[in-house]
């Protein structure tokens, strides 16, 4: 039998990784930006009455639920620009209408402001914004809209809103791929962010701003040619052999983590970037979805494809047989008796508000002994059968790794698809196919090379990265530098893991029973907390105090 100590390598074996960003806000402006951006004969509706203002909403469907509606100026004559809703829509809404919403006028206003200032950044549209990552872009978000009057009086100043000439529009900033381990990368990072931000002082004429359904979404990846390592494959993406993206173990290893920490990672962002926020509910979803429910492995084939329809497969003799536990019926069924309420409690506290870091304390008596009470053993929801579940889930047992894990398989566990990105981590985009070197900057792509995810679309290419998707839209520089460390280092802690985790199997036999003891060993037993998280991860002094600090600002607000 293997012992049962859990060792931990140096944190400072690292990986090459790279990162981008994706930075949503509003850009606020004088009327006289938007003049040279029209055709001369259009006139700049800027009362509208609201009935026909919100028919000119332009957000996506999901997200007009529960957001403000178009609060833009009107343009009665075509757009000179390409727009991700096609030229015919802002036709259309003319005829309907007498006036559209912008198309990309903003985004080359905002791309003036860079080039006036010797910064070259591209405008993308569409299917364009998949395809370049060397350069600096700029694109539209259809989850945002403008300020209302109201809210753009607090933005730019009363004296300014009152004489009718200011307006916004939503605006997303896009980064080249950068090295986690350059300071030029953040150095990069803080010029751009003030190149933005140099025209907000004395007689501006536009001004970048956030708000509280802006956010920063930080992509961590691979080098174009990484080196030979535990946590690089050349062929973990089925059916893409040959593809570059992280080996499958590292990713178990990260997947479990992060189930794990979901509640004490969302401790370091403010409420309304929370799973169990009203903003959070449409498209910051946690990742523990898959985990609500028990799996039981006596009916899931891992590798059988449900009827669309049905959600159900079918075994050779033709008896209807259970998918593996993130098909449409599964889903159905994992919430039956565990209702909304249940599950905000489960995740952030039996008040059904955000747990402080004190919530998820562990003490002494129960980290250091692994006897569960009766009650506890019973409770479905309790944390412990939680990391039982993921475990079992992520590092399927013995009985079945006949038919193993792979990309795929945890991709959609960990997304509850395949194609749905609204996540807090979104892992989908470690399915994409890679970009080849000419499609950085075309797409060159035969007919016979697509592939396609599980709802039928062509899959995307591009690079395979996770997005981490939680963190608040920040101009300030120092703190995405830290957010984006903090994710590398997640990622760094998954390779860590995987590596002495397969250590400490080639160095004996090993139990299901001893393997699960020790993911609690090393990983952290009982509830976990802050002070655990940054221990186990081997954060330094630095990025301790920021976690710390992170989580006393939100826990204030």
């Amino acid at each position: 039998m293997s012992t049962l100590t859990a060792r931990r390598t140096s944190a400072s074996s690292l990986i090459p990784l790279t990162f981008g960003i994706e930075l949503e806000h509003v850009l606020a402006f004088h009327a006289s930006l938007l003049t040279p951006l029209i055709p001369v004969d259009t006139w700049i509706a800027k009362q509208i009455p609201h009935d026909k203002r919100i028919r000119l909403c332009q957000t996506t469907y999901i997200y007009q639920l529960s957001r403000p509606k178009y609060h833009g100026w009107g343009l009665t004559a075509p757009t000179s620009y390409p727009s991700p809703f096609g030229s015919k829509w802002h036709t259309q809404c003319i005829l309907d209408h007498g006036y559209r919403g912008y198309a990309d006028e903003i985004l080359r206003m905002e791309q003036a402001i860079f080039n006036d200032k010797n910064q070259h950044v591209v405008v993308h549209d569409g299917e364009g914004k998949m395809q370049q990552f060397g350069k600096w872009y700029l694109t539209t978000d259809t989850s945002l809209v403008g300020a209302s009057p109201e809210e753009l009086a607090s933005i730019v100043g009363e004296d300014k809103a009152e004489t009718g000439e200011w307006d916004s529009g939503p605006v997303e900033l896009v980064s080249r791929v950068l090295d986690v381990d350059a300071a030029d990368s953040f150095s990069e990072v803080a010029g751009m962010f003030e190149l933005l931000n140099a025209g907000q002082t004395g007689k501006t004429k536009y001004k970048a701003f956030t708000d509280q359904w802006c956010g920063l979404h930080v992509h961590i990846g691979l080098p174009p040619s990484p080196q030979p390592s535990l946590a690089l494959s050349n062929s973990s993406l089925d059916g893409n052999e040959g593809s570059r993206t992280f080996a499958l173990p590292l990713l178990q290893h990260l997947a479990y983590i992060t189930i794990i920490y979901e509640p004490v990672l969302s401790l370091l962002h403010p409420p309304n970037r929370r799973p169990d926020h009203p903003n959070g509910q449409i498209d910051l979803l946690g990742n523990r979805e898959g985990f609500y429910a028990e799996p039981d492995y006596s009916t899931i084939d891992w590798d059988a494809v449900p009827d669309p329809d049905s959600g159900y497969a079918s075994d050779e003799s033709g008896e209807t047989i259970l998918r593996f536990p993130t098909d449409p019926q599964y889903r159905k069924d994992k919430g039956k008796g565990l209702n909304a309420q249940k599950m905000t409690e489960w995740n952030y506290g039996h008040d059904g508000q955000d747990n402080d870091e004190e919530s998820f304390a562990t003490s002494n008596a129960q980290s250091d002994s692994n006897d569960l009470s009766s009650d506890e053993e019973n409770d479905p929801n309790s944390h412990s059968n939680l990391r039982r579940r993921a475990h079992t889930l992520i590092f399927p047992p013995p009985s079945h790794r006949s038919h193993p894990m792979t990309l795929a398989k945890l991709c959609h566990l960990m997304n509850d698809s395949d194609s749905d990105r609204r996540r807090l981590i979104n892992w989908t985009y470690l399915l994409r196919d890679p970009p080849s070197s000419s499609s950085l900057s075309s797409s060159s792509d035969s007919e016979h090379d697509v592939k396609y995810d599980d709802k039928g679309r062509p899959r995307a290419k591009g690079p395979q990265t996770l997005e981490f998707r939680q963190h608040e839209a920040t101009f300030d520089a120092r703190g995405v530098e830290m957010w984006v460390r903090f994710c590398a280092g997640l990622v760094r802690w998954g390779e860590r893991g995987a590596g002495d985790f397969k250590a400490w199997v080639e160095a004996g036999d090993v139990d299901d029973e001893e393997e699960e003891e020790w993911f609690q060993d090393y990983y952290g037993r009982g509830e976990l907390g802050i002070e655990k998280l940054i221990e186990r991860m081997g954060l330094d002094g630095e990025m301790g105090g920021w976690v710390e600090g992170r989580v006393r600002l939100w826990k204030e607000c």
